[in-house]
Parts: structure tokens; sequence; C-alpha cells
């Protein structure tokens, strides 16, 4: 039963990960550069891929906490997970750690971020003001993308190390 569990948890961790990893390469790599091609202004199309894609990666995020506390409380070796003696937990101990950055990264921009760039865009603030906190939207997806590869990584590392 143990091996069954932790063989979905894996399953849920893995598919929710590529989910929200899969999202922001598309944004990056395929979406913004369709629409700036395109439309010359992105913003309207990347708002309503936002508005679809942010709850699919918030479901993610909280499949990928689940699954993950899953994985661990399941694994055969919880005690060397607690311990940091190995590479194999220290390995783990950093992914983790870059992976709470991502998701607080995902949570300020849909939480604080998106909603002053939205309120200030109502309200006709300066285009200066809202172009800036845009490109540091932008920045963040890109900073999440960077770790998200390091998490990629460290997981490869991980296979590595327990065999």
């Amino acid at each position: 039963m143990r091996e069954i569990l932790l063989i979905i948890s894996t399953w849920i961790h893995l598919l929710s990960a590529v989910v929200w990893v899969g999202g922001i390469f598309f944004v990056l790599f395929v979406a913004l550069p369709a629409a700036k091609r395109i439309l010359g202004q992105q913003g309207k199309l990347m708002g309503a891929i936002g508005k679809r894609f942010v709850p699919l990666a918030n479901i993610s995020i909280l499949l990928i906490l689940i699954s993950g506390i899953s994985m661990t409380l399941t694994s055969h070796s919880f005690s060397e997970v607690v311990s940091l003696n190995s590479s194999w937990s220290q390995s783990l101990l950093i992914k983790i750690l870059v992976a709470l950055t991502m998701m607080s990264i995902h949570f300020y921009r849909g939480l604080i971020l998106t909603p002053k760039i939205e309120k200030l865009t109502a309200e006709g603030s300066s285009a200066e003001e809202v172009r800036k906190l845009q490109h540091l939207s932008l920045n963040l997806v890109k900073t999440n993308f960077a770790l998200s590869m390091v998490v990629l990584f460290l997981t490869g590392m991980l296979s590595v190390y327990r065999n």
C-alpha cells in the first residue's frame, strides 16, 4: 500500500510540475513573442492568458505541496530527509527552498503585483509607472523560469544520488 501511495503522489507531483513549469515556458517563449509580433501591444492578450493560467498554476502549486509532503512521509528514507547527512538530503532541502521561493514569487505576482497594475491602469495612472510594474512582473516570471530549471536539475541530482 505504501508503494502505491508513493507512486500516486509522485505522479501527481510530476504532473503538477509539468503544468506549472510548462505554463511558464509557454508564456515566455510562445505567447509573449507571438503577442508582441502580431499585436504590438500584448497587455490584453497576456491578461486573458493569465486569467486562465493562474488558477491552473495555483492548483498545481497546492498539489505539489500536498504530494511533496506525502512523498516525504511515505518514503522509506524519511529519517534521511531530516538528517541532512547525505548529498541526497542536502539536494532535497535546496530543492524545497528553491520551490518555496518560486511559490512566493508566484503568489506575490498574483496577489499583490497584478492587482496593483490593474488598479493603476483603471485609475489612468502614468503609463511609465504601469510599464515599470509590468516589467517587474515579467522579470519575476523569468526568475521563476530560471528557478524552475534549478529545481529540475536538483531533481535529476536526487535521482542519481538515490541510485
